[in-house]
Parts: C-alpha cells; sequence; structure tokens
C-alpha cells in the first residue's frame, strides 16, 4: 500500500489535539497553522493531489479551533503572515468563515 502524503493532514490534525491538551491552545496553532497548514498551502499550490485535500484540511482546522482562538492567533502574526493566513482560512474555507456567511445572507 503506498503512502498518500496529501491525507497526511488527518494525522496532523489528530495529533493537534493531543498538542492542544498537552502544551496548549497557542503551541496547537502554532504546529498545525504555523508549521502543517502553510505548509500543505504551498503543495497545494503545485500538486493537484494536494490542492483537492485543501478544502478538508481547512474545515477539519474550524472544528479543532473555534473563530475567536483562530482570529486571536491570525491578529498576533506579522503582516504579511496574517495577510496570507487571513486569505487561506477565511477566504478558502468551504464551511465557515466570512466568505460563507455573506454568501447565504
Amino acid at each position: 500500500m503506498a503512502i498518500r502524503f496529501e491525507k497526511i493532514w488527518v494525522e496532523q490534525c489528530k495529533a493537534t489535539k493531543g498538542i492542544r491538551r498537552r502544551f496548549g491552545v497557542k503551541s496547537a496553532l502554532d504546529y498545525l497553522i504555523r508549521e502543517k497548514l502553510l505548509n500543505f498551502a504551498d503543495a497545494a499550490a503545485e500538486r493537484p493531489e494536494f490542492a483537492r485535500e485543501l478544502p478538508r484540511f481547512l474545515a477539519e482546522v474550524w472544528q479543532i479551533f473555534n473563530q475567536y482562538e483562530l482570529a486571536g492567533y491570525v491578529a498576533s502574526l506579522k503582516p504579511k503572515e496574517r495577510s496570507r493566513l487571513r486569505s487561506l482560512l477565511y477566504l478558502e474555507c468551504p464551511t465557515r468563515g466570512p466568505a460563507t456567511a455573506r454568501a447565504g445572507s
């Protein structure tokens, strides 16, 4: 059975829950958002199998963290990184965030 690297986000999200319990929300956000999600998004820009998984990964991020945790984390980042994460989390996420709220209004 071949390893499907585009599915790695599933295990990373599971690991995040343990990190959150053991080390707190900030550490969990750093791990999943800053390390894993941004790298996955870079891969998605060049590899279609990763691009297909990105919406599922984003939806799971919104299941793990609430809107206040995500907004606070994004606000704490430097402007360039903040801008990139805002567009990734709030515009591309199919199930949550402002883009969906506007579409349903």
